[in-house]
């Protein structure tokens, strides 16, 4: 009889974990769609090479979740100038990437109610670095709402980084604030993700 269920526990596996993958596929084409229609009159207009306005660029720009894209977007268009200088910050990259992480299917699953900079966190290496570790909250999923405030942490940037440099470590144990001191969230971070 064990051996018959542990058989059965080896048989299920491999089905939990396809489904696992076939879930998160699922979530990822969901998202990539939202974001692709958030932005489709933009793309329509660059492919027909129709002009963009400043006011079309900033409402995208105001969203963390679309805002690295559309960065990338238009720089490789050679639109970059379109950029609102008041999102061309380190401070909002690093908060688009966080939200972009958070977004992940196998992490929060959609982007922050809200998010909001704690502040900017020096650790001292060979050289300069520093984090930002932020504070957010959502309303769903349930296990998140009932967390309130929850830490994240993004960099490391140095005096060299631009403001959408894509960081090595973006990263969230979903510690409430108050928990644990942002310090130690981005020590944490600094030690075991990409280490």
């Amino acid at each position: 009889m064990v051996v018959l269920i542990i058989c059965l526990v080896l048989m299920a596996i491999p089905g939990i974990l396809l489904f696992r993958d076939y879930y998160v596929n699922i979530k990822l084409q969901r998202l990539a769609l939202r974001k692709y229609q958030a932005m489709k009159s933009l793309l329509d207009k660059l492919s027909s090479n129709n002009p963009i306005t400043e006011p079309e660029v900033l409402i995208i720009a105001q969203s963390p979740s679309l805002r690295v894209t559309l960065f990338l977007m238009l720089e490789a268009q050679g639109l970059g100038e379109l950029f609102p200088i008041d999102f061309y910050s380190e401070e909002k990259g690093a908060e688009s990437h966080m939200v972009n992480w958070l977004e992940f299917p196998t992490e929060l699953g959609q982007a922050p109610s809200e998010i909001a900079l704690i502040r900017i966190i020096p650790i001292e290496l060979h050289i300069k670095v520093h984090y930002y570790a932020f504070k957010f909250r959502t309303s769903a999923p349930r296990w998140a709402k009932k967390l309130n405030w929850m830490i994240g942490v993004c960099g490391p940037y140095n005096e060299n980084s631009q403001p959408f440099d894509a960081p090595s470590r973006v990263f969230s144990r979903f510690n409430q604030v108050g928990m644990i001191k942002p310090e130690v969230e981005v020590s944490w971070v600094h030690a075991n993700i990409n280490p």
